[in-house]
């Protein structure tokens, strides 16, 4: 039954993350999420297998992408980098010039078409969840905590822990 209770509190949190998302901005479709943009710095939203313009002020000559299996990021041309989604989830994009300098540098946002990302804490890990009519589980999340530094052992035949070690 310790199963169905996660399940539950995943459930609960998704609806609550849901109609916290809808109360506070419009839904996100495939075509708002996809116009062209023009900045340096904060978040970009993309839509997975969608691509992204992003127009620079001045020349370009490299792009990072932290984690390529979330978004692809590539220069079209000195100005203009092209942000695919590959997969729900985050990651970082860094745009250099000639020099070296940097001169972008976005949290990238990678949603299924019409999503919500959830994440669900459950004790010593957690979990994100890429939320449309249903949740799928993201995969590539951040790894659990630590355990506890010393985690209790109860005997059987002492259920209570108490007595003797």
């Amino acid at each position: 039954m310790r199963t169905s209770g996660k399940w539950s509190v995943l459930a609960l949190a998704a609806l609550a993350a849901i109609g916290t998302a809808h109360a506070q901005e419009e839904p996100l479709g495939a075509a708002a999420a996809q116009g062209p943009v023009r900045q340096a710095e904060g978040v970009v939203k993309v839509v997975v297998d969608f691509a992204r313009p992003l127009i620079l002020d001045r020349s370009a000559r490299t792009v990072i992408i932290g984690n390529p299996s979330i978004a692809q990021a590539t220069l079209s041309d000195d100005k203009t980098v092209v942000l695919t989604g590959k997969a729900p989830g985050s990651t970082n994009l860094i745009v250099m010039d000639a020099d070296g300098a940097e001169m972008a540098n976005l949290v990238v946002d990678v949603v299924a078409a019409g999503g919500r990302l959830v994440t669900v804490h459950e004790g010593t890990g957690q979990a994100t969840y890429s939320c449309t009519e249903r949740c799928d589980r993201v995969e590539g999340e951040m790894p659990p905590a630590p355990p506890a530094e010393s985690p209790q052992t109860i005997d059987a035949g002492n259920p209570t822990g108490a007595g003797e070690p």
